[in-house]
């Protein structure tokens, strides 16, 4: 998980300090944070909040740029399935789109399932601790921070120390290339460029992954 802290960290400290500039309390900073546990949800909601937007329009815009997480639960769902209600609950809430790519990785190992749910909440814990301390300490910094540091590059280092670990085969490759279109097209279709990217990028990029499947 290592890799992804490099990313996790400036991302959750841009979050805080969004959580400020967009008129929240510092308590209030937090509470999002906790609650939500998403940082592009976060994000999301703080421009809107910003800009004074309805309470319906913010809660709906911060799920529909989570959509992506039906997906990943789908993904894993036949995993998770000997687990208590309580189980998967705490995992559902602690699901990022890391600790959601290191799980997958390890379900798709041989051996049984039975025990792995551990590791996911293990791989979920070392990214949620760093997260909510990154964005307290940029609630503490607040308004503090210039412009001109530029801190949006973590979110995009977040994301690629997310994906290089990812592929893995010609197929994960061929997946990657073919998606990229994808994410240049919706690059600008704030705030849903999150959901549409990440919908349309799967949709792309599983003709590729089907015809590698079909060729092994």
């Amino acid at each position: 998980m290592a890799p992804a802290l490099l990313g996790l960290v400036p991302f959750g400290f841009v979050a805080g300090v969004a959580a400020i500039g967009s008129g929240l309390t510092p308590a209030q900073g937090v509470a999002l944070s906790v609650l939500s546990f998403s940082g592009i949800a976060q994000l999301v909601a703080c421009q809107l909040i910003a800009v004074h937007s309805p309470v319906i329009v913010t809660v709906a815009a911060a799920a529909v740029v989570s959509l992506r997480f039906l997906m990943y639960s789908a993904a894993i769902a036949a995993q998770l399935a000997h687990l208590d209600w309580r189980w998967r609950a705490l995992l559902s809430y602690l699901m990022t789109d890391q600790s959601y790519a290191a799980s997958a990785r390890r379900y798709s190992e041989p051996g049984a399932n039975e025990h792995k749910h551990w590791h996911f909440l293990g791989s979920a814990m070392m990214l949620y601790v760093p997260w909510q301390a990154s964005v307290i300490a940029g609630v503490v910094a607040g308004a503090a921070v210039p412009a001109t540091w530029s801190l949006d590059f973590a979110v995009v280092l977040t994301f690629i120390a997310l994906l290089v670990p990812a592929v893995r085969t010609r197929a994960d490759l061929g997946a990657a290339i073919v998606a990229l279109p994808a994410v240049l097209f919706w690059r600008n279709a704030r705030p849903f460029k999150a959901s549409a990217a990440s919908t349309s990028t799967m949709t792309s990029a599983m003709p590729c992954r089907k015809t590698a499947s079909s060729a092994a």
